[in-house]
């Protein structure tokens, strides 16, 4: 026996869940229809996927047919301002910073499921001004299919997990200050 859209409704209603659970339902009562169809979940997952992050833009490349997604959020810019402070106040390069390459190792977790689909988690840690200006890039290939709820779910994943390290050292800030 098979259910009509059973997937397609889980998949919502977990998406729904983990938005709730962060603080961000309004994505889901701003985007999602109020009825789960085969017809509205991609929209549902589209519209999504272009308002996890606080600036979304999409741009088309002709040439090598791929859609270009750039994602920034102040949750993105606030860890490479905390890793910037850690760099600096420790004397550590970029590539051996452990908050870089956290950062990289959660995003490569969350993306890297599929061989039409690219990625690159700009962090900049050079200066505060340079930190505030990081995003993350997602590449994916017009002519070849890419599970967009996946994309969806990961990009969910790795907003939550930067903004659960932003609470955390801003926790352990305050400790130090008490």
């Amino acid at each position: 026996m098979g259910i009509e859209c059973f997937d397609e409704t889980v998949n919502t209603i977990t998406l729904a869940k983990e938005l709730y659970d962060i603080g961000r339902y309004d994505i889901v009562e701003k985007n999602f229809y109020d009825v789960i169809c085969y017809d509205t979940y991609y929209e549902n997952i589209i519209s999504m996927i272009e308002s996890i992050f606080e600036i979304y833009y999409e741009r088309y490349n002709e040439f090598t047919e791929e859609y270009c997604m750039i994602f920034i959020d102040r949750v993105i810019s606030d860890y490479y301002c905390i890793a910037w402070e850690y760099g600096k106040k420790h004397k550590i390069p970029y590539d051996k910073n452990p908050y870089t390459t956290a950062a990289e190792k959660e995003v490569a977790k969350w993306l890297n499921f599929s061989y039409s689909l690219g990625w690159k988690l700009l962090g900049y840690t050079k200066s505060e001004a340079k930190a505030k200006k990081s995003r993350l890039i997602v590449y994916t290939c017009a002519c070849e299919f890419c599970e967009h709820d996946h994309l969806a779910y990961g990009l969910l994943m790795i907003y939550k997990w930067f903004y659960d390290k932003c609470v955390e050292f801003r926790s352990k800030k305050e400790e130090i200050a008490a």
